[in-house]
Parts: C-alpha cells; structure tokens; sequence
C-alpha cells in the first residue's frame, strides 16, 4: 500500500485507454492522368503537390485533374490518396546510353519515371565530372599500386581516378583508403610515373541533367556506374527524382569505362499513356497484383472514395459504367468500413438519373446530380459531382463531425450546374435517392441531399451510415488491446467504462439523440454473463453489444404559420 502523510494524500491511480475518435478524412480518388504511379494509392495533401506528381492538365476525354482540384477546393489541405488507371499498354519513355569502350555496349538506361507520352518530352544530357580533383603529395613511382594525396575528400572503395603525369594518363580503381594519411590503394602498377609538379589526380563520375520539353529541370553531379559506392547511380537517383529513374546495364563493374559516354541532348521515347484502350477491366483491377480498385487495399483507415468521370472504352461505355458503379459499391461492402460516392453519368435528365440510380442497392453507395460547371483557362469543363462531394463532407467532418448530415454545404470553385433541378424534380429525386446540387440566388451551388442507395428506411440518410462505421471502427482500433486479456469480469467493467465514455463524448458532441429520453444516455452498452456465458467464453469468444440512437436530420423542415384576423386565443 505504501506510506501516507497525516491529512489529505493524493496519488496517481490505473487509467484505462481511452477510446478516441478516428479520422473520417483519409479519402480515395480513382482516375486517368498523364503522369503518376500507375495502379499505387499514392498519397497527396495538397493540390500543389498532385499537381506536381500527376499533372495539371488531364489526358483527352478526362477530366481527373480538375476532380482533385474540386476536393482540395473546399478542404484546403487533406489526405487523399490517388490510383492512376491505365491499361496494360501504358509504357515509359526511356533512351539507352553506351559506355567509352572501343566497342561501345549498352551501359545506362534513362526511363521516365512513370508511363506516359509525357516521358517523351523529356531528354538526357551526359557529362563528364570529379567529385574531386587534387595532386600527389609524394611523387607516384611507376609501378606503384598506393599514392599520398593533398585531398581525399569524396573518394570511397571503387572509386574510378586518372592518374595524369600532363603527357600519358592511366586509369586505377581504388580498393583501400588510409584516411589518416591521405592514402589510397589499388591492384595493379602503374605504367608510369607522377612527379607532384606536373601531375593531377582526379575521379572519374558523371553528369546527368534532364531537361523538359529543353527546360533543365535537374541535374545529377557525381554519379558512379560502380554498384560498391554510395553515389553509385541507381542509388543516388532511385525515388528522389521527380522525372527520371536509372538503370545500371552492367551485370559487372570492370572500370571507369563503364561510364556512358558524354553526349548532347538526347530524347526519351516510347512513352504511351494507355487511355486509348482502358476500359472497366483496369478500374476493376485484380486482387493479386492489387490494380485497380485493389490499389486502395493497402489505405488503411479509407473512409470515402470517388471514380469521377472514368474513361472507359468498352463497346458499350454506359453499360461498362453501371458495371463499374456496382463493382466499386461491392468493394466498398467488402471493406466494410468504406463508402462509395457514386455519379449519375453526364447528360442525363432527372428521370432518366433515377433510372440509373435503380439500378442499385446499398447503405454504403451515394449517388449525386448533375455535373457542376467549372472554368479552366477561360474554357467551360463539367465535371462530375463526387469529388466535391468528398471535399464537402471532409470539410463538414472536421467543422461539425460526421453525424452532421452532407446536405446544404456550399461547393466552391463550381460556377453553375449542368441541369437546374426544379423544386418538384428534386422532390422526385430525393424520394428515389438522388442526391442533388442545387444553385440557391445569393448562397450558391450546394449540396442539396444526403440519402444512401439502401432501400431500408434505418439506412435512409448517408449521416446514418457514416456515423455506424465512424463508431465501429472508433470501438475496432480504440479496443485492439483487449484481446487475449484475461476474459473476465474486470474485462467487462473496463470495456464499458471505456465504450460509454466515448459514446458520453459523441453523444455531447450531437451525434447520439434520444427523441424519447432527450436528457437521458442515448446508448446502451451490455457486457456481462447474459451475452458471456461460460460455453461461448470456453471457446474464447468475449461479446460487448453496442447500440446506440444516432441523430436525425431536419431534411424537410416545416415553417406552420397561421393568420388570426380574430385575435389570439389565450389559454
């Protein structure tokens, strides 16, 4: 127990862990671009930096760039992972260099750093260059294999240096280093000797400079085509270039010759961006190799994703697209804790909008109408509404938290909409689970609607679903320490203790209400014998049930106003 003073003692008792919210905004976007990681969930926070991996520009037919501009318009800064999709004939342009031997072979290839005929509008330019020119201290004897320099500096094992007496010069690869007195060593004596007036010393690298569309973009000094230094090429360049990677041609390193010769500006080619035939197949992807959808199996925490405006090249696109919709609507079932924000295609009237939504069912799926306009470059481009949607329900996340529903929320960057959607249309469109932007004189174009696809009345608004996977994952990760502890009832009370005050905390928040009981708990949690007993704890399974009454939305809020020519009535 310890010892206590006289009086009033305080000391630090056992807390438990608790459970805290988990981020609804890791977010996913599914589109064609000119450039970038092809079939990798690649992270970017910014539109800066998309920009800079995946283009500004989108390819012909595809509006990708501008669906990510439309996310990053209304959130600022955020998590949003992009998977480029092309088809199997997506290559990078690449040019191959040869060495300085007299029968010059293969020795250096240049690739662009991702498929794509932007590759092709780049070029290489190869120099000659030391990472350290010096002189002998001492005199180098012929037939020497070791040299006394005045610098050392940047010289590793494997470093290539000629040796260069101003008459004859000769070419040495060292294999020792005596950094304490400047020394280096190598195999084999030299032809000549190297008096300390006449003679330098310097190391043989190379220069790499990449240049697009003959706008020098980086350069690379010092580059090594030996794989035992550290500058070695393929290791200095590897993922630090954002244009080019290397490849080493060379099974073995012989000497300084293995060097790709200096040239002038010479282009990379063969780059192809895969669109013409992309098609359903590559957005479905495959689960092995993890193309595709599949790319988004490696975010963990995926909250909502998006697929706006694919390209797809299949005999039939629109029939393709609905394929699409529902294979994404499965996945995102499968994950269980993900939700789709869907597009009815461009084009289509409200009725035929609710025909396409008809064809499916389910509480993780939403579906919005129409497309918003938008201006790029002085030029009208319509773009499908996810994207905003995605920004917009990021943003609503973060300012009111994910019970609040995605309804009246103000798009920025939009200037109008593809179809004005009448009053009476968009009571259509409600009831059959469309969801809508609308243009309101004086507020702007907003979200107008927050229904899921279910066809079940529990799942009728998307704040419903939201919020279930919001608290299930919040309750999976804040509870991953219960497993394999003793199952008893000291677990019981921890676990309640730990779930009810997360659920006390989202209930303050606004999450939780009980119409019934307004000032009452709006949750019940039940972990005891009646739901643990010893058969079912025998096989080591330990059940808490959760159940909890999210809050409703105002969708359709009444203004009753009456006129009283013969006064009030007084109670």
């Amino acid at each position: 127990m310890g010892s206590y003073n006289v009086g009033v003692n305080l000391v630090e008792g056992q807390s438990l862990s608790p459970i805290a919210g988990v981020t609804t905004g890791i977010c996913g976007l599914m589109g064609n671009f000119v450039k970038g990681p092809l079939h990798k969930a690649t992270l970017v926070t910014n539109l800066t930096q998309a920009q800079g991996i995946f283009g500004i520009k989108p390819p012909t037919g595809c509006t990708s760039p501008y669906s990510v501009k439309a996310f990053f318009a209304k959130v600022g800064s955020g998590q949003l992972y992009i998977v480029r999709v092309a088809s199997d004939a997506a290559a990078r342009a690449f040019k191959v260099f040869q060495d300085r031997q007299g029968a010059p072979e293969d020795t250096l290839k240049v690739w662009a750093k991702n498929e794509g005929i932007w590759g092709n509008a780049l070029q290489a330019d190869i120099d000659d260059y030391s990472i350290l020119s010096t002189e002998p201290s001492l005199e180098i004897p012929v037939s020497a294999e070791e040299a006394m320099l005045l610098s050392i500096e940047g010289l590793e094992v494997g470093s290539d240096l000629e040796l260069d007496n101003g008459t004859n010069q000769e070419y040495v690869r060292i294999t020792q280093i005596d950094a304490a007195n400047k020394k280096v060593y190598w195999s084999g004596g030299t032809t000549y000797a190297y008096p300390t007036e006449t003679s330098t010393v310097k190391s043989m690298e190379f220069s790499l400079k990449i240049y697009d569309t003959s706008l020098l973009v980086e350069t690379w000094d010092g580059l090594s085509m030996n794989d035992a230094v550290t500058f070695h090429c393929e290791k200095v360049i590897a993922d630090n270039s954002d244009y080019v990677t290397v490849e080493d041609l060379k099974a073995t390193d012989t000497d300084y010759q293995d060097l790709p010769a200096a040239t002038t500006l010479q282009a990379l080619t063969g780059g192809v961006d895969g669109l013409s035939d992309v098609d359903g197949a590559d957005y479905t992807g495959v689960e092995a190799s993890k193309t595709g959808k599949y790319a988004f199996d490696a975010v963990e925490g995926l909250f909502r994703f998006v697929c706006p405006n694919p390209l797809l090249t299949n005999g039939d696109p629109a029939v393709a697209y609905k394929a699409l919709v529902q294979d994404l609507l499965d996945y995102a079932n499968t994950r269980v804790l993900v939700h789709f924000i869907g597009d009815v295609p461009y084009g289509k009237t409200p009725t035929e909008a609710v025909t396409f939504r008809n064809n499916f069912a389910g509480r993780r799926l939403t579906c919005w109408y129409p497309w918003l306009k938008v201006l790029e470059e002085q030029v009208a481009v319509y773009l499908p509404l996810s994207s905003f949607v995605l920004g917009c329900s990021v943003e609503k996340d973060y300012r009111r938290g994910v019970h609040k529903n995605i309804g009246n929320e103000a798009i920025p960057y939009a200037i109008d909409v593809e179809y004005p959607v009448s009053v009476p249309e968009g009571e259509v469109l409600n009831d059959a689970g469309v969801d809508v932007a609308r243009k309101f004189r004086g507020r702007g174009i907003r979200t107008y609607g927050g229904r899921t696809c279910s066809v079940l009345t529990a799942w009728r608004f998307n704040h419903y679903a939201e919020l279930w996977s919001y608290i299930g994952r919040s309750l999976m990760e804040g509870l991953a320490d219960v497993p394999f502890e003793p199952h008893d009832q000291f677990l019981w009370k921890s676990v309640i203790r730990r779930v009810e005050a997360f659920l006390a905390n989202e209930q303050s928040k606004g999450a939780l209400f009980d119409a019934s009981n307004p000032t009452g708990k709006a949750y019940l949690v039940i972990m005891n014998s009646s739901n643990n007993p010893n058969d079912q704890i025998a096989l080591g399974i330990a059940l808490v049930e959760v159940e909890y009454v999210p809050v409703g939305t105002a969708e359709k809020f009444v203004i009753k106003l009456t006129s009283s020519p013969m006064g009030l009535s007084v109670a």
